[in-house]
Order: C-alpha cells, then sequence, then structure tokens
C-alpha cells in the first residue's frame, strides 16, 4: 500500500523536472533536471522491486500479462534510455534470430533493467556492458556481461534476497540499494516458466536468462 501511494507523488516529480530539462533553461537548470529525472527513476525501480519482493513473501508471485511482442525491440528501447542516463557508459546490443513470442513486455523490460543497472554499478566504467539476444529453439537467450569478476561462494547466493554481492571495480553505487534486483530477475524468469544463472570467466561476469518459448511455437 504504501508503495503504491508513493508512485503518484513521485511520477509527479519525475514529470516535473523533464518538463524542466526541456524548458533549456541553462545548464545548471538543466543538470538539476537530470540529477531529479535519475534519481526519481532509481526509487521507482526500488519501488517496483520492493513490492514484488513482498508479493513473493506472501505467496501471491508475480503478475505476469503476456503478449505478443518483439523481445530485441523491448530491450532495443530499454538500452537507448540507459544510454541516455548514462552518456559516459558503452552499451552494445547483439540481437539475432526469432524474438517474437509471447511474454510480459513489462516484466522483461524490468528484468533487464535490473540487470543492465547491476552490470553497470559492478563492472568497470572503461569496459562496455555488453547486451547479447538469441532467439533460438525452443528458447531464447538473454546475456548481460560486464568486467569484473564474483566469488564463487557469492554466485552461488547471488540472487537471494537483501543480498548485494561485490566485484573487482565495482563503483560506490554497488554498495547501495536493497538488494532485490537480481532476486527480481530471478522470479520474472521463473514466472515465464524459464531460470537464470551467473558465471565467471576470465575478468568477466555474464548473468544468462532463459525465456521458453511456449508450447506450439517454432522460430519463422
Amino acid at each position: 500500500m504504501l508503495g503504491h501511494d508513493l508512485r503518484s507523488p513521485l511520477s509527479a516529480i519525475v514529470m516535473t523536472a523533464k518538463c524542466l530539462a526541456q524548458l533549456h533553461a541553462g545548464q545548471q537548470v538543466s543538470e538539476a533536471a537530470e540529477i531529479l529525472i535519475r534519481s526519481g527513476e532509481s526509487m521507482q525501480m526500488l519501488l517496483d522491486d520492493l513490492t514484488d519482493f513482498n508479493r513473493t513473501n506472501l505467496g501471491l508471485g508475480l503478475k505476469i500479462v503476456p503478449s505478443e511482442i518483439d523481445l530485441a525491440k523491448t530491450a532495443q528501447n530499454e538500452l537507448e534510455q540507459f544510454r541516455a542516463a548514462y552518456p559516459d557508459r558503452r552499451i552494445e546490443f547483439a540481437p539475432s534470430g526469432d524474438t517474437h513470442r509471447r511474454w510480459d513486455a513489462v516484466r522483461v523490460q524490468q528484468l533487464l533493467r535490473n540487470l543492465v543497472s547491476n552490470a553497470i554499478r559492478h563492472g568497470s566504467p572503461d569496459t562496455p556492458v555488453l547486451v547479447a539476444l538469441r532467439g533460438e529453439q525452443p528458447e531464447v537467450r538473454l546475456e548481460v556481461t560486464n568486467s569484473g569478476r564474483i566469488e564463487p561462494s557469492e554466485i552461488r547466493q547471488i540472487f537471494d534476497p537483501l543480498r548485494r554481492g561485490t566485484s573487482e571495480g565495482a563503483s560506490h553505487e554497488a554498495t547501495e540499494g536493497l538488494g532485490l534486483g537480481l532476486f527480481i530477475v530471478r522470479e520474472i524468469a521463473k514466472a515465464h516458466g524459464g531460470e537464470v544463472e551467473a558465471h565467471c570467466e576470465g575478468d568477466q561476469t555474464t548473468f544468462a536468462v532463459r525465456l521458453p518459448r511456449p508450447k506450439g511455437t517454432s522460430v519463422a
């Protein structure tokens, strides 16, 4: 209830900040507006994660509303927002194969948002975040890779709620937040009948999500 009640004033703050940014009232006003927008959107993400965490604790599960979507287009739109919010970070996207099927577009965006946010926080700012999307049969595979290693003991627990992992090269932001982002990623994948795993190779960490195609569908 608290999360729901906070959404309206938070949305008003973000919308007002966006209006200020469009006024072109000088560099200081524009920079202050951008800070408000990013902060408000970060708060919205925390509220979403906290609400979903409480739903799972109450045994309600995550609400999934599938519709026909192009997962590559959905991911591209989400990544464009990240590039605008983090102009100094390189975010590369490599889609391939058939990515049209029935999934919950809003939930998939939330899943990708949490994974890319995690990659930006924990990865080195000098190396790109790599997002790969492969449409295969019988599933679609989404991978997000960033620089930095995670200890094997942490990988085993990294999807547990209220935990924050650490990695080499992580930013100060990596120690902030509720520690629910990766837990929500796992729950969204499970709600679609899929799964997520993390593994390290060399000095890179990759989170891989498998989303199975609904039965009776095939790659075009």
